[in-house]
């Protein structure tokens, strides 16, 4: 007979007699997947790159993408491939390319530095991806825009191996009046 684990009957439990919050809390989870890049041209242009996500049952949404090395981070947002005009991502990509999961990169805070970094000369770029999955390298394709308004263009397409996954903790409150001492090993 197999042992289930306290917490996880603890969750059904909530489940059951509180409802959404508890359910909700085991259908949704952020994760963190590290790559490194797979050829030169990935290594050129984004180095390893880390994308926390929030994973549902269905589906995931991209939150952000960290670059590893640079210490930089991009707000991801969902992105309808409309913006992209005719064609959409099967113009820019190809109909039979598995890389559908359309995210744009915010603006906000170090989205600008990406955007430059993955495309020179775009003031907007979106990223096309797969499925982010364990175990599962990834490639990405990087959407600009141009000189001329509404005209988008491919960037580059992007190659990764996966490295790993960080467990991620949920956030703890610190009160910084019980904060004594740092406890360090040296």
């Amino acid at each position: 007979m197999k042992r289930i684990s306290t917490a996880l009957m603890a969750a059904c439990v909530l489940a059951l007699i509180g409802g959404a919050p508890a359910s909700a809390a085991i259908a949704s989870t952020i994760r963190l997947f590290a790559y490194d890049p797979a050829n030169d041209e990935t290594r050129h242009v984004a180095g390893p790159l880390t994308f926390e996500f929030r994973q549902r049952l269905v589906f995931t949404t991209l939150l952000k993408i960290r670059a590893t090395e640079a210490k930089a981070t991009a707000v991801m947002v969902p992105a309808d491939e409309k913006v992209l005009g005719r064609g959409g991502l099967s113009a820019l990509i190809g109909p039979n390319a598995p890389e559908r999961d359309f995210f744009a990169i915010a603006d906000g805070e170090e989205g600008p530095a990406m955007i430059s970094a993955f495309c020179p000369g775009s003031t907007h770029a979106w990223v096309a991806l797969g499925r982010l999955k364990a175990n599962r390298d990834l490639r990405v394709h990087v959407i600009g825009d141009g000189p001329e308004p509404g005209k988008v263009h491919l960037c580059h397409t992007l190659d990764f191996y996966y490295h790993g996954e960080w467990k991620a903790e949920l956030p703890v409150e610190v009160n910084p009046r019980e904060v004594k001492k740092p406890h360090f090993p040296y």
